[in-house]
């Protein structure tokens, strides 16, 4: 069979003719509090948008649009209503590391913060930081299926400032499948730190991987919190690292009942719970090389125990 290398230049140009054959565009716009205002175009970096929200009103519903936040944007969230995600099929996208990467406060709200109610929306590279007490939600979903967080970091500007969970799905079962946390980073401290996670109704796909947590003592509360009975099913859940002195309670997933599945893997979980230590309860699911410990001077061992 012959060989078809394709050129750099004839890779964009049959990308355009699949793109352009379903009709889709996939426009870019541009935000910048720095140099950004409210009626700039947002469809240039030289005449960006000043906030997420003024360009996420731009863009049009799975056609590939993308929000391009560039290198030192600060945005703060006061209402609930400061960004709403309706519109599906959106990627908002952060550029910059370290202290010029995109940074998102939240305060004097202690409420759910974002409404997320369309499907198919990423956030990429993004810092949140909270800065209020006991926060009740980031982002709540609601008909939101395929919602990604992805690189994005989780901050407190004190230790009594924290959000108590980071994503709540809603009580509509599979009405958010597909939800996605990657590569991403919580720290925080406080002791009403609930879960990153928060998931009240059965849930297909759930893919959590290569995350790094530390949250405040709480015991009884686990990474991810699953309402009694309800499956999370083709989970993938793997290459985690959690840093979490809880004494008590199932640590990175709590789902109770036998209904769940998919592979549960190479997790770290450092804890302080040295009578019950137990990492993961998701019955039916597969379990390879987790491994935790409740002792500072020693490594982990794989919990659960390897099958004989």
């Amino acid at each position: 069979m012959a060989r078809i290398t394709l050129r750099k230049k004839d890779t964009v140009k049959v990308d355009r003719l699949f793109v352009d054959s379903y009709g889709i565009k996939g426009d870019t716009y541009y935000v910048d509090s720095v140099n950004g205002a409210a009626g700039s175009s947002g469809k240039d970096p030289q005449a960006p948008k000043a906030t997420i929200e003024q360009a996420y009103n731009l863009c049009s519903a799975n056609q590939g649009d993308t929000i391009v936040v560039l290198p030192g944007h600060v945005e703060t969230w006061s209402t609930t209503t400061a960004l709403v995600l309706d519109t599906a099929g959106i990627e908002i996208v952060g550029l910059g590391r370290g202290n010029s990467k995109p940074v998102i406060t939240v305060d004097t709200i202690a409420t759910k913060i974002v409404d997320v109610t369309a499907a198919d929306i990423r956030f990429t590279n993004i810092r949140f930081s909270a800065n209020f007490a006991d926060i009740t939600t980031l982002f709540l979903l609601a008909a939101a299926p395929n919602f990604s967080l992805d690189g994005c970091e989780f901050v407190a500007t004190a230790t009594n400032m924290n959000w108590l969970t980071i994503v709540t799905t809603s009580a509509v079962a599979q009405a958010e499948d597909g939800l996605e946390m990657v590569n991403c980073r919580v720290v925080g401290v406080d002791t009403s730190d609930v879960n990153v996670l928060t998931i009240p109704e059965a849930l297909d796909g759930l893919h959590f991987e290569d995350n790094y947590v530390k949250m405040g003592v709480n015991n009884g509360n686990a990474i991810i919190g699953v309402t009694a009975s309800k499956a999370i099913t083709n989970a993938e859940i793997v290459g985690n690292r959690i840093y979490r002195e809880n004494t008590s309670g199932d640590l990175l997933i709590d789902a109770t009942g036998t209904d769940h599945s998919g592979i549960v893997a190479d997790n770290m979980i450092g804890h302080a719970d040295t009578a019950g230590e137990v990492l993961i309860d998701l019955d039916g699911a597969r379990m390879f090389n987790n491994i935790g410990t409740a002792v500072t001077t020693a490594s982990g061992y794989v919990l659960p125990a390897i099958d004989s």
